[in-house]
């Protein structure tokens, strides 16, 4: 069982690789920690040492070897690693997204990190996309690879308004082969474009991973925008646990070309449909919050 983890700056890495590395007790290991002991710069912040190490490629070089190693002579683990994709033989390959918004919160919010403070949350975005523009042009030119290319990963789950325990949930049963869709996002980051009193009546059966079941959509800031039937919607907030899979299926033909879909969700769906949806399918829709203060209406 070999999982290895990477994701946008802030996805939760670390707090999921544990919570995997507990259920299955196997070592967890973090290469970041590693990468800061090799280079012994752990008094700089995250950004910073990034830096360091575009003009020191034999700290990367040192972490890799690490990693070979460990893929040589451990055979259980789950790692949490930028390149552990690219060198560990036979693992699940996961990546983890959120926002950058949402990955500001939480680093502002995290007081274990203290390699990374920060003074506001504009603050950190700068330095999170800094570090991030770091880190993508470190190992495209070491390797020649996209960190961030989804075709490098067998899974990908969105982690904004996401459960630990789901994602667990989620990533365990695909490395044990009891399901096999590859994108997850959180039902909170649905955006219904369609009206909840369309829903017909649907199955009390909730589906879960064994089933052969995606919700399409088009992902826009990882929100996942709903334009189809309403009963498919009503279906993938019965599907077990806080996630449901996906395909993206781009922009929708529905959109004026002269929109942004942000601003057309934002006009189209009122406070009072999302409410219908929230309480049809028994959650909370995090678009709520991006909403303007109408009352609510969807043509």
């Amino acid at each position: 069982m070999r999982i290895a983890l990477n994701g946008d700056l802030g996805s939760g890495k670390s707090t999921i690789g544990k919570r995997l590395a507990a259920e299955l007790d196997v070592p967890f290991i973090s290469t970041g920690r590693l990468f800061r002991e090799i280079g012994m710069i752990s008094n700089m912040d995250a950004l910073r040492t990034n830096l360091a190490a575009e003009n020191n490629a034999e700290i990367d070089f040192a972490v890799d070897e690490k990693i070979r190693e460990l893929d040589r002579t451990t055979q259980d683990f789950v790692i949490d690693s930028r390149m552990a994709w690219h060198f560990v033989r036979d693992a699940t390959k996961v990546f983890l997204s959120t926002s950058p918004e949402t990955a500001s919160q939480r680093i502002m919010s995290d007081d274990s990190r203290d390699s990374e403070t920060y003074a506001s949350h504009a603050e950190a975005l700068h330095a999170l996309r800094d570090r991030r523009q770091s880190e993508r042009k470190r190992y495209k030119k070491l390797y020649g690879v996209d960190i961030e290319d989804i075709d490098n990963y067998d899974l990908v789950i969105i982690t904004d308004g996401a459960d630990v325990a789901d994602v667990v949930r989620v990533i365990l049963s695909f490395a044990e082969r009891r399901a096999d869709q590859k994108f997850w996002i959180p039902k909170a980051r649905l955006v219904p474009m369609i009206a909840a009193r369309e829903a017909g009546a649907t199955s009390s059966m909730p589906l879960g991973p064994g089933d052969r079941f995606f919700l399409r959509v088009c992902i826009k800031q990882n929100f996942g925008f709903f334009f189809g039937r309403a009963d498919d919607l009503a279906c993938a907030f019965l599907y077990t646990g806080g996630l449901v899979p996906y395909i993206d299926e781009g922009r929708p033909a529905s959109l004026p070309a002269t929109r942004s879909l942000m601003e057309f969700a934002q006009q189209k769906i009122g406070r009072h449909e999302i409410a219908e949806w929230e309480k049809l399918g028994n959650v909370k829709l995090d678009f709520a919050a991006c909403l303007a203060n109408n009352s609510g209406h969807v043509s």
